[in-house]
This record gives C-alpha cells, structure tokens and sequence, in this order.
C-alpha cells in the first residue's frame, strides 16, 4: 500500500461501505421486481446489489424488458422512501475525518443517481463531500467508468489510487483498470468472493481502515 500522502487517493464507495443500506436495496428491488409480476429471489437480488440499476434489472431477469425503467424507478422510489431507516457503517464518518485530517486525497464514488446519493450523504450527516455518481459516466459497475472519473477528479493514474468498496463488483471493475481495491464485509459478500473478484484485502468496516490509507 502506498504511504506517500501526496502520490496516492482514495476512492470510497458508497452504498454498502460508507451506509449501511444494502439490505434495504435488495428489500426495495424485490418490492419493485414484485410490483411488475417478477418474482427474483432476494439472495439473487443481494449478488447484484453494487451493479448499476441500468445493468442490474437486465442481469437479474435474464433479458431486457420493457418495462426496465418503470422497475428502476419503483425501486428508487421506495429506497428513498426508507430514507430515515439507513444509518452510517461503523467508523464511517471516522474515516472520512481521518482521511480528511492527514490530508489524503479522497473521493466518494457511487453507482447511485444523485437523489440517492444526496439521501445517502445526508444519512452520513456529510453532504458537501467530494463526488462522482452514476449520473456523471454512460455505463455504472462493473464497468470501470465510474471508477475512472473519480481517479480524473482525483487527477491521479488509477494505479496510485486505492479502492474502499463492499462487493465484487467494485472488486471486479477496479481490476479492469489496474486499480487495487480493499473491501469491507459489511456489505454481507463473502471473503472468498471479495478475493475472487480481485480485492487484495478484507475487512470487517471502515473503522478498521482509520489510519491505514
């Protein structure tokens, strides 16, 4: 890991990593899976939360259906809904103090669409923090893009950057550009399929990473 404050950044997820909220994702996607007469397993729902939604309804069902964005919008709708339930990770907001104490470069990345975002950052109570969501590239994890216009933002080469993400699909689109990724447990993946995707390390929360990036 690098330790050379001023050659490196950091990416944060948000979803899963910094909020505790992937249960109430997958709680809200069966809702509107439910909602337009798909029946999709929760733990099917849980192994595609951290996917964009434009490639997540498209993954789970199998094809592409035309009612894709009417599920998409049931889902957001009911997620924000639930707004006030979701509650920070442990040591979250510590480690943003912590990254943004030492002076480490940082950057909060999210395959969320900005009203999800903006929902997310005030559960955090920290709304002013630098940002990069799905509304910013075409195509949301597992393609890299995301990643990629936090690393622009960050004016760094991905390779000098760190990743802070929940699940394998954080893990996998990193990968893709050479960016390392360190994963929390708290988004509910396994180790072995954090590891399988490409995280280098595993953790149970953020507050194991306060003074280590």
């Amino acid at each position: 890991m690098a330790t050379d404050r001023y050659r490196y950044g950091v990416v944060l997820d948000l979803d899963g990593t910094l909020v505790d909220s992937v249960f109430h994702h997958v709680m809200t996607w069966a809702e509107a899976f439910r909602e337009y007469g798909h029946e999709v397993p929760m733990w099917r729902i849980h192994a595609a939360v951290g996917m964009g939604s434009k490639r997540l309804v498209a993954w789970l069902l199998g094809e592409h259906v035309p009612e894709e964005e009417a599920i998409s919008d049931s889902h957001r709708r009911r997620f924000l809904d639930r707004a006030g339930e979701l509650r920070p990770t442990n040591g979250a907001a510590t480690l943003v103090d912590d990254l943004e104490g030492r002076g480490v470069s940082f950057v909060v990345a999210t395959s969320a669409g900005a009203e999800v975002r903006e929902a997310l950052l005030a559960t955090l109570g920290m709304k002013d923090l630098p940002t990069t969501d799905a509304d910013d590239v075409e195509s949301a994890k597992p393609a890299p893009d995301l990643l990629l216009a936090a690393c622009s933002q960050l004016d760094i080469e991905p390779a000098d950057a760190i990743l802070i993400g929940d699940s394998p699909w954080d893990a996998e689109a990193g990968g893709r550009v050479g960016l390392r990724t360190i994963a929390v447990r708290c988004g509910g993946f396994a180790d072995q399929q954090l590891i399988s995707a490409g995280a280098v390390a595993v953790v149970d929360d953020p507050r194991a990473l306060i003074g280590w990036l």
